[in-house]
């Protein structure tokens, strides 16, 4: 958080207190502004409240309670001398200089519309994005960082499979499922053109995501999301067909902030687990099918079955379904070990498991090409937040 502290007559204020106290586990920080009444707050959390109070002797006390946006927050307060007293206040605020920039928060998350309850479902919504593609760049030259870890894939399993467009360019997307639970998600920032020079290595956007910490109060959710065939219209581009009844899609999990020292010591935790079902149409003999009959289909099943050995033969060669499955584990601990230096260790742990079998007007595939993919991933961050000083600061983190 940023800011110019002047008096009533636009004047800079130098020496000017601020005070900034975060509400859910009591950390408080200050600052002081400088000769040009500039004063300079980092390291802070994302979300709040924040109260927050600007003094200097002679004047008015300042006082305003605040959430802050992932990034940048400026606030510009004019304080009155002490023996004025004025009928009215007008306060304003602007965002500071960021270039093309999106910041999601709390409030957002939980009202954006989102079926997959993934971080492109928010991160859609800047204008430069296209099926997470940002400023028509590919996927692959996205960088993504949660908790400012990096949390990209560098194996290069990311194009998605079994007809699913989740190419996120994170781990994950090889068993169609996402790397972090959206229940344990805080705050999301899309950069596009940043001029901060912390922020690079991409080309297309950087996405940057803040998890979730416990606090004073024990706060916590229990949720369930599905949907299934009967919440499915007819294929009104098509042949009115109904989508088949083996189809679902369910996530469901609770998640737990409390804490364990006040004003000290917090845990929170998200546990969540996601199973879908999709069909897989256009079987041998079908109105739709043209490749292969079902005659045709039932002969080499036959010849793979007698001639060969093979006891399940070619495979499902009628309708048929894959599956993706998911298990996430998210925990985290903070540690306010003093108004400078905050210590915060966090895991995320998901183990996946998906199938895969395509099949389409010019592909025909029997069961025994399908496969499973099996995708097992765990990341540990400890992250040490120091304020020294109003100008020096440093963020550590180790993943």
């Amino acid at each position: 958080m940023t800011g110019i502290i002047k008096d009533s007559k636009g004047a800079p204020l130098e020496g000017v207190t601020i005070s900034l106290v975060h509400e859910p586990t009591g950390f408080t920080t200050k600052a002081v502004s400088n000769s040009k009444g500039y004063y300079y707050l980092n390291n802070l959390q994302a979300g709040g409240p924040y109260t927050i109070s600007f003094s200097s002797i002679g004047f008015n006390t300042d006082n305003r309670n605040v959430s802050l946006i992932l990034g940048s927050n400026t606030i510009n307060p004019q304080l009155t001398e002490a023996s004025k007293t004025l009928t009215e206040v007008t306060i304003s605020a602007r965002t500071g200089l960021k270039g093309a920039n999106l910041s999601v928060g709390q409030t957002q998350i939980k009202n954006m519309p989102t079926l997959s309850r993934s971080l492109q479902d928010m991160t859609k919504i800047t204008p430069q994005s296209n099926n997470n593609s940002f400023a028509g760049t590919n996927f692959r030259y996205n960088n993504v960082t949660i908790d400012g870890a990096i949390n990209n894939d560098a194996i290069g399993f990311s194009p998605s499979l079994g007809g699913q467009t989740n190419a996120s360019g994170q781990p994950g997307s090889s068993t169609r499922t996402n790397p972090v639970s959206l229940d344990a998600i805080q705050d999301v920032q899309v950069y596009l053109t940043p001029y901060d020079v912390k922020i690079g290595n991409f080309l297309g956007g950087s996405i940057n995501a803040v998890t979730r910490s416990g606090g004073n109060q024990v706060h916590g959710s229990v949720y369930g999301f599905g949907r299934s065939a009967f919440l499915v219209g007819p294929n009104n581009a098509g042949d009115k067909s109904k989508l088949p009844t083996e189809f679902h899609d369910y996530q469901t999990g609770f998640r737990v902030g409390l804490p364990i020292i006040k004003n000290k010591l917090f845990f929170f935790t998200n546990e969540e687990i996601t199973r879908r079902v999709d069909p897989v149409i256009l079987a041998a003999g079908s109105g739709d099918n043209t490749i292969i009959s079902l005659a045709q289909a039932q002969s080499i099943d036959s010849v793979m079955r007698n001639k060969y050995g093979i006891a399940n033969g070619a495979g499902a060669y009628g309708n048929t379904t894959i599956y993706s499955n998911s298990t996430k584990f998210f925990n985290r601990l903070d540690w306010v070990i003093s108004p400078k230096h905050r210590l915060s260790l966090r895991n995320n742990t998901i183990t996946s498991s998906a199938t895969n079998l395509e099949r389409d007007q010019q592909n025909f595939r029997f069961g025994d090409i399908d496969f499973k993919q099996v995708n097992n991933q765990t990341s540990t961050v400890l992250e040490l937040k120091s304020n020294f000083n109003s100008s020096l600061s440093n963020s550590l983190v180790l993943g």
